[in-house]
């Protein structure tokens, strides 16, 4: 009787440390995931950004095409401060 008993208290404690081994991972795993959402967020406005200075980018190069003027010597001036002219 006393055998019995042991034996199913340490199944019992078995079980109640294995549920609290998969509670923790799973508390990992959702502070994982927050995580990772708050990247992708971040990841979203980054891409935004460098889309609008694509589209910025574009816009600039079909005023330059439609006037015949070249608008790179202004734009090397503004980002390296070098003059072509």
């Amino acid at each position: 009787m006393a055998l019995e008993f042991y034996i199913a208290l340490i199944l019992a404690l078995t079980l109640a440390a294995v549920a609290g081994v998969l509670y923790f991972y799973a508390m990992l795993l959702e502070a994982r995931s927050r995580q990772q959402r708050r990247r992708v967020a971040e990841l979203e406005r980054a891409n935004a950004e460098l889309l609008e200075e694509l589209r910025d980018a574009r816009a600039r190069l079909g005023l330059e095409v439609e006037s015949g003027r070249e608008l790179w010597p202004e734009i090397i001036d503004e980002d390296s401060g070098y003059s072509m002219s």
